[in-house]
């Protein structure tokens, strides 16, 4: 990717993040059903990357019933991560939401040791305590001493459940890139779609089960019939798969350091556009605990890739130097000579 493409698609990456964030949390006020958003956001995914695999605007995966049955445990995590991170944002605030979600490299971490036994060197763990800090900092009461309530609260619980959920996800999808990229074309992208035809697949029943009836009544109240609250509802679920779509494509082009940054951009980003947009108090408590967290998630991006190139150096070390290959075509003076050590003695001249 080129540096004007990768600039174009980092700004589509923040601006279709912000614009999401800003219309799901409108949305949400007006129409005060988050499964069945969530499942309407994750359907408008099948009819944009469905229609391009069948007019070959891009490379169709391979699907058979084995790869369909390797997605279904990953997407409902999917699923289940998406619809409770739009009831966080529904029963609080985008700004505490997304402090919230700074926590997930520490989840991620976790699970890794619980599910690889991997353990994270000391100085990878050690930018954890900035990033517990500063979200302890921003959701503690002002005045309140260590009053850390609002982290028990419906909107937090959820928050962070969702990023449980997706730190698991994650894992099982790069499992399945790894493993069938190559045979049933499941590179990023392709993987993130297929997964939204899944994960919408699974939660259709749900969704309308818990809030169906309810929220086509909500429609039908409406003056126009609901017509322009579904148009909306599915533009925010553009909103959605875009900026899905553009972070794909952005981390797949982008080097580790670049990533660690553009990732810490993004949570600033999001921060901005709730306080501008929503008019979501942003208290010199929240800011700094914001700050600080995400700082922290920074450091611990670097210090990460710092943890593998080590690894990564150390493996090679204990592998040993490669063998050299024998040769078997004497060089210009030279002749072939079995009992001489090398196999070759000069020619003599006549």
């Amino acid at each position: 990717m080129s540096a004007a493409g990768s600039t174009i698609a980092i700004l589509a990456w923040y601006a279709f993040n912000g614009v999401f964030n800003v219309d799901n949390k409108r949305l949400l006020n007006e129409f005060s059903f988050p499964w069945i958003l969530s499942w309407v956001q994750l359907a408008t995914g099948i009819l944009i990357c469905v229609p391009a695999w069948l007019l070959q605007l891009r490379r169709a995966p391979v699907i058979t019933p084995a790869v369909l049955w390797r997605f279904v445990p990953l997407a409902f995590l999917h699923a289940s991560g998406h619809a409770l991170q739009v009831a966080g944002i529904g029963a609080g605030s985008v700004y505490f939401g997304t402090v919230i979600k700074a926590t997930e490299p520490l989840i991620g971490t976790l699970i890794a040791l619980l599910v690889e036994g991997k353990v994270a060197p000391w100085y990878v763990n050690l930018t954890f305590l900035p990033i517990v800090g500063g979200v302890a900092y921003a959701a503690a009461k002002p005045g309140a001493g260590t009053d850390l309530s609002e982290l028990l609260s419906f909107a937090a619980l959820a928050a962070l459940a969702s990023t449980v959920f997706f730190a698991i996800a994650k894992l099982l999808a790069k499992r399945i890139m790894t493993e069938m990229e190559v045979s049933h074309n499941l590179d990023a992208v392709n993987t993130y779609s297929l997964l939204t035809c899944v994960s919408a697949t699974l939660l259709l029943l749900p969704s309308f089960y818990a809030e169906g009836p309810a929220a086509l009544t909500a429609l039908q109240s409406a003056q126009d019939g609901g017509q322009r609250l579904m148009a909306r509802m599915l533009l925010c679920g553009f909103y959605y798969f875009a900026y899905n779509e553009c972070g794909f494509r952005v981390l797949d082009a982008f080097g580790p350091v670049s990533q660690a940054v553009a990732n810490s951009a993004k949570r600033v980003v999001i921060l901005f556009f709730a306080v501008y947009f929503l008019g979501e108090s942003a208290s010199a408590q929240k800011l700094v605990g914001a700050g600080v967290a995400i700082g922290g998630v920074t450091c611990y991006s670097l210090a990460k890739l710092y943890a593998d190139g080590q690894a990564k150096a150390k493996k090679s070390s204990r592998a040993g130097p490669t063998t050299r290959s024998k040769r078997t075509t004497p060089p210009e003076g030279f002749e072939h000579s079995p009992g001489k050590e090398g196999g070759f003695v000069r020619t003599k001249s006549n």
